[in-house]
C-alpha cells in the first residue's frame, strides 16, 4: 500500500513520525513525505520526500504570522491550558497556513498525483485532511503527545479551505496518540502507540562522543529547551544554571543553542555546554532533565525513566504537558527564579519521582509498537475501499 505523510515543517512534529515510517517500509509499504524544511529530515531517516515549500520552516511560518497578525501570534504565548486553548492554537495555525497558500496547494496536489491509500498528517495540518477527503481515503492524525485536536475543530477553524475544495471531513479517520494513558487517558477514536525516541542523524563531534560515553561519579543533570528555544527563556535558564552549578556536587550538560555563552565568561568546571547533543543518548546517562515541557523531550525522558524539572514557561502546549507530568508524579513544575540547588537536590533524592518515572517507562514499553500499528493502518485503508 501507499502511505502519504504530510508533516508540519518543525522538528517536534517530524521526529515522532520517523519510527512509524520505518515500520511501514519494513512491512513492504511505500511511504512518501510531503513537507519542507525540518520536515524533510525523514529523508535522512530513509523515507522518500517531496519539498512542497523550499526553505519554509515552522519558525518562518510563525514569524510571518507574528508580523502580519501580531494579535493572533500573541495569544499563543498568553493562553494557558484552560478552556479554549486548542481553539486558540488551531485558529492561529489556520491563519499561518492561509499565509502559505503555495505550500497548502502543493500538499494537496502531491496527494492527488501520488494517490495514496491513506494519509498520515501532523496535528493541525489541515491540508492533509483535505487531501484525504478529496481522494476518499482515510486520514490518520499522527500526534506528538499530549495534545490531540479533533478533526471537527480543524474543519471549523479552517472552513474556507474545505469549502474551496468542496469537501467535508474524510469519512474514515483515526488519531495516533503517543501519550502514556496513565498521564492522559486514551479517548474515543485515539489509538495508543508507544513513543520511540529519535533525534536525527549525523556524526557526533568528538567532545560530544566522549561525554556521552562517560559515566560521571556524580549526578548528571541535562538542560535543554528543545529545538527552538526562545532566546530570553534560554538566557534565564542559563543564568540559573551558572548560579546553581558551583553549589552542587553534580555535572550539568547544557544544550541551549540560542544563548551567547561569551557574555557569561568562563563556565564553572562542572558545566558543559553544546549547540547540539542527541538527547536520547544524553538522557540515557542523566539523573534529571531540566526542560521546557516540550512533548518530544518529555516523552523521551519518560521512555528512559528520567525525572523531570520544568520551569513554568507559557506557550504552544507547554502548560498542558507540564501539568500532566506533574500530576503523574514523574516531574516537578517550578518558577524559573526558583530553579536552584534546593529544587534539584530534592528531585534527585525523591524516591516517589524515581518510582513513578520507572512505572511510566515500563508503561511506554508495553504500549502498542509502531509495527503493530501498521496492521491497523492497513486494515483501515482496506475497509475504506470496501
Amino acid at each position: 500500500m501507499r502511505f502519504l505523510m504530510t508533516i508540519t515543517p518543525g522538528t517536534g512534529h517530524t521526529y515522532p513520525m520517523v519510527p512509524l515510517a520505518w515500520a511501514l517500509q519494513l512491512a513492504g509499504h511505500e511511504v512518501l513525505v510531503a513537507s519542507s524544511g525540518p520536515g524533510l529530515a525523514l529523508g535522512e531517516a530513509g523515507a522518500r520526500t517531496v519539498d512542497v515549500a523550499p526553505g519554509l520552516s515552522l519558525g518562518a511560518m510563525l514569524g510571518k504570522l507574528a508580523a502580519t497578525h501580531p494579535e493572533v501570534a500573541a495569544k499563543l504565548t498568553q493562553e494557558a491550558a484552560g478552556a479554549g486553548y486548542l481553539e486558540t492554537v488551531g485558529g492561529a495555525v489556520a491563519m499561518a497556513l492561509r499565509l502559505q497558500p503555495d505550500m497548502v496547494d502543493a500538499v494537496i496536489r502531491t496527494a492527488e498525483e501520488w494517490q495514496p491509500d491513506l494519509v498520515l498528517h501532523s496535528p493541525l495540518l489541515t491540508p492533509g485532511l483535505v487531501a484525504a477527503a478529496k481522494l476518499g481515503v482515510p486520514a490518520v492524525q499522527h500526534g506528538f503527545g499530549f495534545i490531540n485536536p479533533p478533526a471537527e475543530m480543524l474543519r471549523d477553524v479552517h472552513a474556507d479551505l474545505f469549502e474551496r475544495h468542496g469537501v467535508d471531513l474524510p469519512a474514515v479517520r483515526a488519531t495516533l496518540d503517543l501519550t502514556p494513558p496513565s498521564l492522559i487517558p486514551t479517548g474515543p477514536g485515539l489509538w495508543s502507540m508507544g513513543f520511540v525516541p529519535y533525534n536525527g542523524s549525523g556524526a557526533l563531534p568528538k567532545p560530544v562522543y566522549d561525554l556521552l560515553n562517560s559515566r560521571p561519579e556524580v549526578p548528571r543533570i541535562a538542560v535543554t529547551l528543545g529545538s527552538g528555544p526562545v532566546p530570553g527563556e534560554a538566557a534565564t535558564i542559563m543564568e540559573r544554571i551558572l548560579t546553581t552549578a558551583p553549589k552542587m556536587d553534580a555535572e550539568f550538560v547544557v544544550v541551549l543553542p540560542t544563548v551567547d555563552l561569551e557574555r557569561f565568561g568562563p563556565l564553572p568546571s562542572n558545566v558543559h555546554a553544546f549547540d547540539w547533543v542527541p538527547y536520547v543518548s544524553l538522557l540515557a546517562r542523566s539523573s534529571v532533565v531540566i526542560h521546557h515541557a516540550g512533548p518530544g523531550t518529555a516523552l523521551g525522558a519518560m521512555a528512559l525513566g528520567v525525572p523531570q524539572v520544568m520551569p513554568a514557561f507559557k506557550g504552544l502546549g507547554r502548560p498542558v504537558v507540564a501539568e500532566a507530568i506533574a500530576r503523574r508524579g514523574v516531574g516537578r513544575i517550578v518558577q524559573p527564579e526558583e530553579l536552584g540547588p534546593e529544587v534539584l537536590e530534592a528531585v534527585l533524592a525523591d524516591p516517589a519521582i524515581r518510582t513513578a518515572a520507572a512505572e511510566v517507562r515500563d508503561e511506554i514499553r508495553h504500549m502498542p509498537s509502531p509495527h503493530s500499528v501498521v496492521d491497523r493502518l492497513v486494515d483501515l485503508a482496506g475497509s475504506a475501499k470496501g
